[in-house]
């Protein structure tokens, strides 16, 4: 899975059609030796003196796995290795789907592309892309 590893933002690369890219960011994906998938995600936007993270994780097999109650975000989500080189991953609110996510490694796998996808609240789908570098190691 060469998905795998520490990847380090490239902000002048990242297009956002809604709201606004951070200007640093830090990527991990791990993965235990049954399979389980860690992704955790560190940024800091323009202005701020701390780092916003996000952390999830669970076997990369598509299946569901639970989140706690939220009012409003959701309450699922789904990891799917796709081949190799790609790790999908949905978000759910009941049989909705909230959020998408598609990352891709480059043929050297020195790159990650990410392409996010939500529905923005008038109900429209929105896509936001971000380039990261594999970080030296």
């Amino acid at each position: 899975m060469t998905y795998i590893g520490e990847w380090v933002l490239i902000p002048e690369l990242s297009l956002y059609a809604s709201g606004v890219p951070p200007v640093a960011g830090r990527y991990t994906i791990a993965c235990r030796a049954d399979g389980h998938l860690t992704l955790e995600i560190t940024w800091r936007m323009d202005g701020d003196a701390t780092d916003r993270s996000t952390r999830f994780g669970g076997p990369a097999d598509g299946s569901r796995v639970a989140l706690p109650p939220s009012e409003f975000g959701p309450d699922a989500f789904t990891l799917t290795h796709v081949a190799e080189d790609t790790l999908d991953s949905a978000a759910f609110r009941g049989t909705q789907r909230l959020a998408y996510a598609r990352r891709v490694v480059s043929a050297d796998q020195t790159l990650l592309a990410v392409v996010q996808e939500a529905i923005a609240p008038d109900g429209v789908p929105v896509r936001n892309f971000q380039l990261y570098r594999r970080a030296a190691g």
